[in-house]
Formats: C-alpha cells, sequence, structure tokens
C-alpha cells in the first residue's frame, strides 16, 4: 500500500516538477549583479561542521539475494528478449555463425502510417510509384487511384474516368503521362487532366499486371494469359509464348541498364528480350521459382527476381543463387523489391520488409511499427523515404533509421524513464518512474523490481562503482546497492538523512556523493559525512551533481541555486550573480571544461576562462553566466537534460523534445543551426524526464533520451541515421482562386481549348460532383470576361490568364513535393508590381492579393526545408513563375480616355466664353455687397470667439472643481472606512467595560473583594484598549485634515513611502466603499533607502489617489468580463531610488489600455468611460502635478492575454532652478 501510495505522489510530483516555472524577470541577468555567498567549513564551530557517522551500524541494511526460481516471496529477475525472426513454424532463424536475425532495432522503428482515415482511398493497396513531381500514386484494390502530394489524397475513380476501382500496376511514361493496369477494366493513361482507356480488344486482356517502358519510348504491358504487349504510341503489338515468352501470364518487367526488356510470369520463369529474341529463364536454369513476381536491377548492376513462394533469385549476369528464410529473408513471397538512398536493397515480402545491406539481412514487420506484413510494393519517394504498401494494413513511410522507441511491450520496466547509465561491460542500465530497473545487453531486457529485491520502483538515479557494483537511487524508498549476487538496501532506518535519493556521483578520491532532500552525503569507507544548507550549500533539495576535471564538486538544488565545493569551501551562485534561474535541473561539463546549467527557465553558460577564475569573481568584471531560453530558439524554456556531443554540438532536453546546435569553445555568442526533434516535427520524441542521465550518450555514439510519454517511451536516437533532406524540395503552382471562391478552370474554357474529359475530372474534384446546364452556365456568367491560353496538367491552374478588373482579388496556392514534414517547409514571395519587397519567411502555402490595379504582374515564390539537411537541402529554390494581366475598369479603358478627350475638346471654347461673361457679370455686381457681408462676419466672429472663450474657461474651472470633488469624495469614503474600525472597538469595550461594572459592584455588595479586584483590572485593560483606538480614531481624523487642506501651502520635504502607502490604502476603500462587489489585492514594495522628496504633500497624494483609482476601476472592470476563477486583481505600488531621484511605479493586471488611446490619456477631457461617469480630468490633473516638480510620468500597457498597465512616475530630488 505504502509502494503504491508513493508512486501516484512520486509521478504527480514529477510532472508538477516538469512544468515550466514562472520567470523571475522578463530579463535574464539582473541588472545589478552581486556576490556570490561563502562558507568555508574550517571558519564553523565544531558543533556547527558536518557530523560524519557510519551508515547502518544501529539497525543493518536490507539484504535480499537473487533467485533463479521464485521462493520467499523473492521473484527472478525478468528477462525479455528483442523480436528475432523465426519460420512458419515459430522456430528462431539463426545465420552461419549460430547468431539470430533480429528485427529492426528491436523496438519501434520510425513508422508513419496513412489509411482512409487520412484520406487514401482504400487500406488495400496493390501498387505504388513516385511520378517525376514528387508525388506518390497508389493503386487499391478495389478503391480507385489515390494521389499524395505531402498534403492531402486526390482520389480518383470511375466517375472521373477510370475503367475500373481495382488496380493492379501503374507507371509513368518518359512524358509524364500515368498509366493504369486494372484488374477487370484493361488499361488507362492519366495526362493530368483526364483518363483515355484501352480495353481488351487492343490488348487481349483486361487485366494488366506490369507496365514498362524501353528506350525507343514504347511502352510494355504484361497481360494476364495475352502474353505481354508493346505499344508505339498509335498501335499495339502483342507476344506471347508462340514469340518465345515463357508463359503468357506476365507479372513483371524490368528494363535493364543495357536496354533488355525482362518479363517475370506466373510458371514460365523470366525471359528476356533484346528487342529480336526472346530468352528464357526457368527453374532448371537455377531459378528459385518459375513465378516472378517482381524484378529489380540495382545500382550496381545486380538483377534480383522476387517468387512468389521460392524466396529471391540473385543473378549477377553469370549464375543465378538462390536467398530464402534460411539466410534471413523474411518470407518466401517476394512482391516487391527496390533499393534506397544509401544502396540498402529492400524485399517486400508476405511477411514483412527486408532489408539486405550487402552483408546481412534485418527484417521489420508490425512489431515495428509497419502498417501490415503482406507487402504488396514499395516506392522510394523524391526525399529518399521508403514507403509500404500493404494489403488492408494502408501504407507505411519509413523515416530513415535515426529514432527507435522501447516502451513496456519491448521489454523495458516501465515506461517513464527517469535515469540510465551504461556499464564498464557495454551493458546499458535504464531506471523508470513506474516499473523499476532494466538491464539492456543488446539483445534482451532483464528488468528488477521490488519483487526482485529493489528498494523500490521509482528509480531517478543509477551510479556504477569502481567495483562494478550498481548504485540504485529511488524516489521514497531510499538505496538499493546491486551486485552479482544481491540487493542491500539502505534508507532511514539505517541513517540516510532522507528515502528520496535524486543525485549519485562517485568522485575521482572513490568517494559516493548522494543527493536527497535533505542534503548531500558523502560516503567513503562505509563513513558518511552531511552536508546541508546549514553549512553552506545553497538548499537541501538536491537534483544534480557533477564533478569537474578539477576535481571540483558542483551542485545544484531545486530552488535554491548553483553550489560550487572544493573541499573546504561553499560558493552559491543565483539569479543574483546572473544565473538565469534558481531551479538548477542539470549540470553538464562539456569537451573544453565549459560549464552548462540547465535550469526551469532556460540554460546558463559559465565558459572554461571564467570558471577557472570564479573563486574571485568581483561582479565589476562582468557577468559570470551566458543565458539562453526560448527567445533565443529552444522551443520550451525548461532544460532537464544537457549532453555534450562529438563535434561542438550540444544536445538539450525540454518539455518540448530533443533541441541540437553547434557552438564555439568558451563562448556561445548565439545557438547556431538549431535543430528542434520533438512531435511537433514529426519525431517521436515528446517531453523528456527529469531525473539523472534520463539522456546520455553511449561508448556507440547512440543518444538514450528517456521521454515522459506511454507512447514514446525510451528513444534510441543514432544521431548519424537521422533522415536529412539532400535536396531542394521542387515548388509549383497548385492552383488560382478569384474572390475567394474556387473555380473548375477547365470549365471557363474557350470552346476551342474545351475537353469534357478534363472539364468532367476537374468540377468532380472541385465541386465533388458534376455542375448541370445551369451551375455551369451560372459559373461563366459570373465570370465572364476571363480568358487564359489553357490549363496545366495534373494540377489544373490557367495560363497566361487575363482578369477582368472586377475579378482583381486573387488567392495563388502553392506547395512541394516534401511528403514527410510539409509543415517544415518555408517560403517567401513577392508579386511584381505590387509588392515591394519579399514577404516575410512563411510557412503558409496560399498568398492573397486584393485590389490589384490594372497592369502586367509576376508572382514569384520560393521554398526551403527548414528541418535537418545537408548539402543544398536547406538552401532556397529558384523562384516559381506565375504571370497574369489585370485590366482596368472601363472608364479607365483606352476607349473611354479617348471618348473622354473628344467630348472635352467639342465643348471647351463655347463653355469657356458663356463661363467668363456670366462670372465677370456676376462679380461686378456683388463685389461690394460680398465686401461689406464679409466685413460684419468676421466682426461678429470675433465677438463670438471671445464669448466662446469665457465660457470654456469657465467650464473648465467648473470640471476641475468636479474631479477634485469627486476625488475628495472617493477619499472620504476611504477615510470613513478607516475610522470606523477602530470607533466599532471603542464601541464594543465601553459596552463590555460597562457590563463588567455591574458585576463588580455585585462582588463589592456579596464581599468578594478578590473576585472585584479581577474586575477592575479587566475594566483597566479595556479603558486602555479605548484609550489606544482613540487615539488611532484622532491620527486618522488629523491624517484627513491634513489632507483636505489646500493645495496653496509651501513646499517641504516629504516621505513619498509615506504618501504611497496612504493613497493606495485611500483609493482602496474608497473604491470599495462606491463599488459593492469590488474586490482586489493591493501590495506595495518601498524601499526603505529613498530620500524625502521637496514637494506639496496634498498635490502628489491626489495625484497618486487618482491614478491608483483608475487602476483599481481597471482590474474590477476585468474581474467583471472574465468571470475566471483563475483570475485575481491585483494593484501594486512600489518605490525605488535612482540616481537623480525617486521613481513611483504604480502597476495593475486590469484591462489594460489599446495602443490607439495610449497616447491621449494625459489630454484633457479625454475618457473612455460612457458619458456621464468621467469628467476625463484625473490624468491630466495628475500629469500637471507631477510636471510642475519637474517629474516625468510614462506609462506601458498590453491588452489581450496576460492584460495589464504600468505607471511609472519620476520625481527628481534636486529639480532644476527655473531662469
Amino acid at each position: 500500500m505504502k509502494s503504491i501510495f508513493l508512486r501516484v505522489l512520486f509521478i504527480t510530483l514529477f510532472f508538477e516538477a516538469c512544468s515550466p516555472r514562472a520567470e523571475e524577470g522578463n530579463s535574464r541577468l539582473p541588472e545589478d549583479l552581486q556576490p556570490p555567498n561563502k562558507t568555508t567549513l574550517s571558519d564553523l564551530s565544531e558543533e556547527q561542521k558536518p557530523k560524519q557517522f557510519s551508515l547502518g551500524v544501529e539497525s543493518g541494511p536490507e539484504i535480499v539475494s537473487l533467485v533463479s526460481q521464485s521462493q520467499n516471496g523473492i521473484d527472478p529477475p525478468y528477462r525479455v528478449e528483442l523480436p528475432k525472426l523465426r519460420n512458419e513454424d515459430g522456430e528462431v532463424i539463426l545465420d552461419a555463425q549460430g547468431d539470430p536475425y533480429f528485427l529492426g532495432a528491436g523496438g519501434l522503428s520510425q513508422f508513419n502510417k496513412y489509411t482512409s482515415d487520412d484520406g487514401l482511398a482504400l487500406d488495400a493497396i496493390h501498387c505504388a510509384i513516385t511520378d517525376s513531381r514528387g508525388h506518390i500514386w497508389f493503386g487499391t484494390n478495389g478503391g480507385g487511384l489515390s494521389r499524395f502530394d505531402g498534403v492531402e489524397f486526390t482520389n480518383y475513380k470511375k466517375i472521373h474516368g477510370l475503367p475500373s476501382i481495382t488496380i493492379r500496376s501503374i507507371f509513368e511514361d518518359s512524358k509524364g503521362n500515368i498509366w493504369i493496369g486494372t484488374a477487370d477494366g484493361g488499361l488507362s493513361k492519366f495526362d493530368g487532366k483526364s483518363f483515355t482507356n484501352y480495353l481488351a480488344d487492343q490488348l487481349g486482356s483486361l487485366v494488366i499486371w506490369a507496365i514498362g517502358e524501353d528506350n525507343e519510348g514504347n511502352l510494355w504491358f504484361g497481360t494476364d494469359r495475352a502474353g505481354v504487349s508493346k505499344y508505339d504510341g498509335e498501335k499495339f503489338t502483342n507476344f506471347s509464348t508462340e514469340n518465345g515468352l515463357g508463359n503468357d501470364i506476365v507479372i513483371s518487367i524490368l528494363k535493364d541498364k543495357d536496354g533488355n526488356m525482362w518479363f517475370g510470369t506466373y510458371g514460365g520463369g523470366v525471359s528476356k528480350y533484346d528487342g529480336k529474341t526472346f530468352k528464357t529463364y526457368t527453374l532448371k536454369d537455377g531459378l528459385s521459382s518459375d513465378r516472378i513476381r517482381s524484378i529489380f536491377q540495382d545500382s550496381k548492376g545486380t538483377i534480383w527476381m522476387g517468387t512468389l513462394g521460392g524466396g529471391l533469385t540473385k543473378y549477377d549476369g553469370k549464375s543465378f543463387q538462390t536467398i530464402g528464410i534460411k539466410e534471413g529473408l523474411a518470407g518466401s513471397v517476394v512482391r516487391s523489391i527496390s533499393e534506397d538512398k544509401d544502396g540498402n536493397i529492400w524485399f517486400g515480402t508476405d511477411r514483412g520488409a527486408s532489408l539486405w545491406d550487402g552483408k546481412r539481412f534485418k527484417t521489420y514487420t508490425t512489431e515495428q511499427g509497419l502498417a501490415g506484413n503482406n507487402i504488396q510494393d514499395m516506392t522510394l519517394d523524391s526525399g529518399g523515404k521508403m514507403w509500404f504498401c500493404t494489403d488492408g494494413g494502408g501504407v507505411s513511410r519509413l523515416d530513415g533509421f535515426g529514432f527507435t522507441s522501447f516502451t513496456t511491450s519491448h521489454g523495458i520496466s516501465g515506461n517513464i524513464i527517469l535515469s540510465g547509465i551504461e556499464d564498464q561491460k557495454g551493458n546499458l542500465w535504464f531506471g523508470s518512474a513506474d516499473g523499476g530497473i532494466s538491464k539492456f545487453d543488446g539483445q534482451s531486457f532483464t528488468s528488477y523490481y521490488p519483487s526482485q529485491g529493489l528498494a523500490g520502483e521509482i528509480v531517478f538515479s543509477i551510479l556504477e562503482d569502481r567495483s562494478g557494483k550498481i548504485w540504485i537511487g529511488t524516489a521514497g524508498d531510499g538505496l538499493s546497492i546491486l551486485d552479482d549476487k544481491k540487493f542491500t538496501n539502505y534508507s532511514v532506518d539505517q541513517g540516510l538523512p532522507s528515502n528520496e535519493v535524486y543525485a549519485l556521483v562517485e568522485t575521482q578520491d572513490g568517494s559516493i556523493w548522494i543527493g536527497t532532500d535533505n542534503g548531500i552525503l558523502k560516503y567513503q569507507e562505509g563513513e558518511l559525512l552531511h552536508f546541508t544548507s546549514e553549512h553552506g550549500m545553497a538548499g537541501d533539495g538536491i537534483i544534480s551533481i557533477l564533478e569537474d576535471r578539477e576535481g571540483i564538486l558542483w551542485i545544484g538544488t531545486f530552488d535554491g541555486g548553483l553550489s560550487r565545493f572544493d573541499g573546504e569551501t561553499f560558493i552559491n551562485f543565483t539569479t543574483n550573480q546572473g544565473l538565469i534561474d534558481n531551479g538548477v535541473n542539470r549540470i553538464k561539463e562539456d569537451q573544453d571544461g565549459n560549464l552548462w546549467i540547465g535550469t526551469t527557465s532556460g540554460f546558463s553558460f559559465l565558459s572554461k576562462t571564467k570558471k577557472e577564475s570564479i573563486a574571485s569573481w568581483d561582479p565589476s568584471k562582468g557577468a559570470l553566466f551566458q543565458s539562453y531560453n526560448s527567445q533565443d530558439g529552444l522551443p520550451d524554456n525548461n532544460v532537464l537534460q544537457i549532453v555534450d556531443l562529438p563535434g561542438n554540438k550540444m544536445a538539450i532536453g525540454t518539455n518540448q523534445g530533443i533541441s541540437i546546435f553547434d557552438f564555439f569553445p568558451d563562448s556561445v555568442d548565439a545557438i547556431q543551426n538549431l535543430q528542434i526533434y520533438n512531435s511537433d516535427n514529426g519525431y517521436p520524441v515528446k517531453d523528456l524526464t527529469d531525473g539523472q542521465n534520463a539522456m546520455f550518450l553511449d561508448s556507440k555514439g547512440i543518444l538514450w533520451a528517456g521521454t515522459g510519454s506511454v507512447k514514446t517511451g525510451l528513444a534510441r536516437i543514432d544521431l548519424e541515421k537521422i533522415s536529412r533532406n539532400d535536396s531542394k524540395p521542387k515548388l509549383l503552382i497548385k492552383q488560382i482562386r478569384l474572390n475567394e471562391e474556387v473555380i473548375s478552370w477547365e470549365t471557363l474554357a474557350p470552346s476551342k481549348i474545351s475537353n469534357q474529359a478534363a472539364k468532367t475530372t476537374e468540377e468532380l474534384l472541385t465541386f465533388k460532383k458534376i455542375l448541370n446546364t445551369e451551375e455551369e452556365s451560372d459559373l461563366q456568367e459570373r465570370f465572364k470576361g476571363i480568358t487564359f491560353d489553357k490549363v496545366s496538367e495534373f494540377f489544373p491552374v490557367p495560363i497566361n490568364l487575363t482578369l477582368p478588373y472586377k475579378h482583381n482579388h486573387l488567392n495563388i496556392e502553392y506547395g512541394t513535393n516534401e511528403l514527410s514534414r510539409p509543415f517544415l517547409i518555408e517560403y517567401q514571395y513577392i508579386l511584381e508590381g505590387y509588392d515591394e519587397d519579399w514577404s516575410p519567411v512563411l510557412k503558409r502555402t496560399s498568398a492573397t492579393f486584393g485590389n490589384i490595379q490594372e497592369g502586367d504582374y509576376t508572382f514569384k515564390v520560393r521554398a526551403r526545408y527548414s528541418g535537418p539537411a545537408i548539402e543544398e537541402g536547406a538552401d532556397w529554390t529558384e523562384a516559381t513563375l506565375y504571370s497574369f494581366t489585370v485590366l482596368p475598369p472601363w472608364y479607365r479603358s483606352w476607349w473611354a480616355y479617348l471618348g473622354y478627350a473628344a467630348l472635352f475638346l467639342s465643348l471647351l471654347y463655347p463653355i469657356n466664353i458663356y463661363q467668363r461673361n456670366r462670372v465677370l457679370k456676376a462679380e461686378r455686381e456683388k463685389a461690394k455687397e460680398r465686401e461689406l457681408e464679409h466685413a460684419k462676419e468676421i466682426e461678429k466672429a470675433y465677438e463670438d470667439l471671445a464669448s466662446a472663450h469665457e465660457n470654456l474657461k469657465a467650464t473648465q474651472s467648473q470640471l476641475i472643481q468636479a474631479e477634485k470633488m469627486a476625488s475628495l469624495g472617493e477619499l472620504t469614503a476611504g477615510i470613513a472606512h478607516e475610522i470606523q474600525n477602530p470607533l466599532n472597538f471603542v464601541k464594543n469595550f465601553s459596552e463590555v467595560s460597562h457590563e463588567l461594572m455591574d458585576e463588580m459592584n455585585q462582588e463589592i455588595h456579596e464581599g468578594k473583594f478578590d473576585s472585584a479586584r479581577i474586575l477592575a483590572g479587566d475594566i483597566k485593560e479595556n479603558l486602555d484598549r479605548i484609550a489606544t483606538h482613540s487615539m488611532r480614531a484622532d491620527a486618522i481624523v488629523k491624517a484627513m485634515l491634513q489632507h483636505s487642506k489646500a493645495s496653496v501651502g509651501n513646499k517641504e520635504l516629504a516621505d513619498l513611502n509615506a504618501i504611497c502607502d496612504e493613497s493606495l490604502r485611500l483609493s482602496y476603500h474608497g473604491v470599495r466603499a462606491k463599488e459593492k462587489d469590488f474586490s482586489a489585492e493591493y501590495k506595495t514594495e518601498l524601499a526603505s533607502n529613498i530620500p524625502e522628496v521637496e514637494v506639496i504633500r496634498q498635490e502628489v497624494g491626489r495625484a497618486l489617489i487618482n491614478m491608483c483609482n483608475n487602476a483599481f476601476h481597471a482590474v474590477h472592470e476585468k474581474s467583471q468580463k472574465t468571470k475566471s476563477e483563475n483570475y485575481k486583481p491585483e494593484v501594486k505600488i512600489a518605490t525605488k531610488k535612482t540616481d537623480k531621484g525617486v521613481e513611483i511605479i504604480l502597476s495593475d493586471n486590469g484591462m489594460g489600455i489599446p495602443e490607439d488611446v495610449i497616447g491621449k490619456i494625459f489630454q484633457p477631457f479625454f475618457t473612455t468611460k460612457p458619458t456621464g461617469q468621467g469628467t476625463g480630468l484625473g490624468l491630466s490633473l495628475s500629469y500637471d502635478i507631477i510636471k510642475s516638480y519637474q517629474g516625468e510620468i510614462s506609462v506601458k500597457s498590453k491588452t489581450g492575454e496576460n492584460s495589464g498597465t504600468v505607471f511609472t512616475i519620476f520625481l527628481p530630488t534636486k529639480p532644476k532652478s527655473k531662469s
């Protein structure tokens, strides 16, 4: 019961700890660095010094021997072997040396699966190709044809023009046409717009198993029982057994490097055609079977033949070699063969996919993540990824061999891996949060749980000491030491200060250092020395320990910062010394001697040079640490793991996966060449865990990382085999929209270029239906006047588009051939004639332009891959162009301007004569009258202006007085609240004293003088309390009288802290009295070292009360609008000494001030409140008061999420004298 409770508690705390903590400020380094705290042990008294004691003296450790069979409640270690290749009888297949063939890398490989849920036409896939545009075509076994462009599947069926939806073969010819062979409908050619079908009368059969093309451009079609048919573009020529073909059922075709055509048959072996005659090879000639389902020639010239039941036949040009299951091939039915970019040969079998690296087979099945074991076909995409088509499981894409995941299903003890090491024998040890510890020897996992003797199942730290013993630190159950025969367990019962063991390190002198949540222990020869914060450490919760190459110990604490210990002196570093955060998760020394400190707010870098002189560091010499977080590119601030990689690379593990970047020795000026590996970027790595060495590099250069996900568990990362793009993506224009409307361009095409079949196909893909006559006419009428020369193939885009002016709102969609991670493609575009410069770098795959003026335009777009890449894989592509023209509106056309000119010229002369005569006559008659009226108007205007000026001055005075009275009203309400409390006390104690007097008189009357004296003492205490609260009321009244004096008094030195405190409290109570549902917190952070400033106390107080009122109203308004339990209204006032005066900072977390308003708030009469609820003079008066003391007032504000406002007031201690 205790174990279950601790496990639940730890996992809860673990995930809470992995959540990023709030940063302690906007800047990563304090403005004023401080010297570190130092404690030297020799300076402590004997009582203060660390105490040494022996472990297990009073109570011996628990010793549990390992067993081979269960006895006395102890079970043997649990061993699970990695999956191995087996024959159909379930027997393990061994190679010539007696070693098994392991499946994949033992865990879950980096397969990505696509099914009909993702848009694929059907999960049963029979064939696939990658076309010259980089897109993949899938032929399904009853669902038609699917094309995948990396973003979506486009599906074609009979309604689009296919003769059948059961596809047996797909091929792209040298002209870019897609040929589709079906199971019962013959042959179809798709030219990018429409399908052209060929039937049995031309081919001799409706079943087309295979398609190929020879060097002359002739197409060859393998049929069922009609031999092979050659098509030269005009006619079909059929070849059968009568012409020397091995069998009339042709199910595979190959063109070799010499131009020979190879035809694999069902039952007749393979036939080679040299352009003149057929030569057939059969079982008698050395083939493993006469049923040849697949033929492939690799980059070295070797021809591989996959058979139906006989495995593989390898032909080197001289002899045939048979390869089957006993040689490591997954299955005997080989339907597909392909070669990847690394030269590995892949074989798709009925029992998984086998890879031949030239020396040995390695097989992948559903246990490694493959969508299905019955592989029908394979295709290599333009990015070098292999795609596997399965019969019923959909399609799988293998993203290389960089990532392999292990979970409990593969034999590891738990899914949440907290710690790991490699021992002296090369075994790997992994501790989990939910299942004890596992040893991995490369072939099997051997796991230990409490049932085998382990102290606890939450293993936070692991260490192998020099003698080969494994030390295991648990969270809640103490320490276990494992040797070849037994567990030896220690806890608080044997003297440990805590059962929480988070860090284990063996130092150069052979000592074992043990980090707990109650300090750190030094273990040497059975003796323990216990250090805590009382001895100078930064904190008692120890999460990480490192001994550097100089023998210095570095200790990371939960929230106390970083400690350096040289055996005699502790030196502590926190944010006051420039550390980015006091929560230190991990400490790492790189190969150059630099120190990396991972915290909950990013990481800090301490160079070797500064580290060596750190004991004498002076803040005046500059900052110690360089710090980095998400603002510098990291995906998350909570740095949980740090691993130094070869080649000056660093791996940082966070809540958002792993970041790997380059750095220069002794400096990290910037995070360079950053690559992020997480689930958002398509990699099987989620949040990393917070244990000791949950991420580490083994002796083979493999990076192991424990994740906090049951899906990814333990990640094995082969950094050299991570898939990296080595070529630029191909970019194309995919669609043009007008006025935000999708258009079928073939429907708008003029009759001379129209194609009914293409129109039908595009309408179905665009509108999911064929338009009827009325709908077609409506579309053509709405877009009347649009012209273009033709529509492009595969993606219907109008070429040489000309648009009437009313259709000048254009949307251009584009994309690339990146099928694996299209979300990592970045784009830039420019519309020449419209834009002045290229757009910012975007991941959006469309560009919209509105209100385009008449003219000729060229749209340019370029792309680059932002994921892992080599060579030119990360470079920008050449710009892809799309040109179009926008016509002017009719009133700006050339013929309209010609008409305007003619009309103007014809009317110009008579209009001019008439107008001149009329104007001259009218002006003569009205000249005097106009001048006289003008003079009268000027005189009246001056009189009205003077009157308005006087009225404005009177109104302004009234409004200012109203603002002051309103302020006084809120001030009075606040004071009334303040004085109410002492008056209540006076009233209550008076009533109690009256009752005590009656009781005392009764006691005297009865002669109980002792009791009477006690009551008299109580009455005296009450009178003292009445006097105290009366004096408090008196002080409040005096303060009110002082505050209510007119502000025409003399300046005097005033305590700004007192004014700030009083103004904030009076404002709070004033608003609270006015708003019954008002609730907020107010805080003060008043510096103790600020000087007095010469001001008129009442004026400054009035200014502050006005501003405090606004702040409280702002948080109250937000509280009313949000109605969120998580929102806590808060107003804070703080003071700070500066070189020339005092700053008063008033902040709130209210609604914030919009950008278009913030520049007007100090203007008189400006208010955002409804009419009648404010004069708009409060901030203006406050501004004038502060300015009168040569002070400054500024404001910063943010709206939306994390909204709030900060006012900063500066008052000089020595104002400049006015000339």
